[in-house]
């Protein structure tokens, strides 16, 4: 099975985000947009896993959060990877990563490479991909569309609690991926 690990999304900003995608729609007519349902902020792509890694990625998530206590995320900034030019992917990200961030990302990379999923060669960006880019976009498009929306991420104040994180499972589809909850682990309640 193809497997994430994510941090789930309360619906008011799942809800925000879908409008500014309504707005970015009207600039950027090819780029095929993510459903709100399925919006989440990654923290680990896993690929193809099986049974037998699942059981020990269930254990490696509930001891990377079990002195982790709640957080908050601020979501403000928006961008494309790679790049403007050669854009693949739509994102809103956070600038500031919160420090428990930054040690379950670091944990999880150094856990799960002990059971053999690579890690992640590119430094961690906190994002949400909200857009992807299937053929030819204009940069000088994609640049207007991205300033003309930033504002609306300062505007929206995209900031929202986390509660733990969950372990998904990306089903593909002809209208795009269903995800599916494997497992939710919840962080430290103080």
């Amino acid at each position: 099975m193809r497997a994430f690990i994510a941090i789930k999304l309360p619906a008011d900003i799942k809800n925000a985000v879908s409008r500014m995608q309504d707005k970015l729609k009207l600039v950027l007519p090819k780029v095929s947009w993510v459903k709100p349902v399925n919006l989440h902020l990654s923290l680990k792509f896993l690929g193809e896993i099986s049974p037998k890694q699942l059981d020990k990625i269930n254990q490696i998530t509930a001891e990377t959060v079990e002195t982790i206590t709640a957080f908050r995320i601020k979501l403000e900034s928006l961008g494309a990877f790679p790049n403007l030019a050669s854009a693949r992917i739509i994102w809103i990200g956070a600038d500031q990563l919160p420090k428990a961030l930054e040690q379950i990302v670091a944990q999880l990379e150094t856990k799960l490479a002990g059971i053999g999923i690579a890690k992640e060669d590119r430094p961690f960006r906190a994002h949400i991909t909200i857009g992807r880019i299937k053929g030819r976009l204009d940069p000088g498009d994609l640049e207007k569309g991205i300033n003309q929306a930033k504002n609306d991420v300062v505007y929206e104040n995209l900031e929202f609690n986390t509660p733990g994180i969950t372990l998904f499972e990306s089903t593909p589809g002809k209208d795009g991926p269903t995800y599916t909850v494997l497992k939710e682990t919840n962080f430290k309640i103080t």
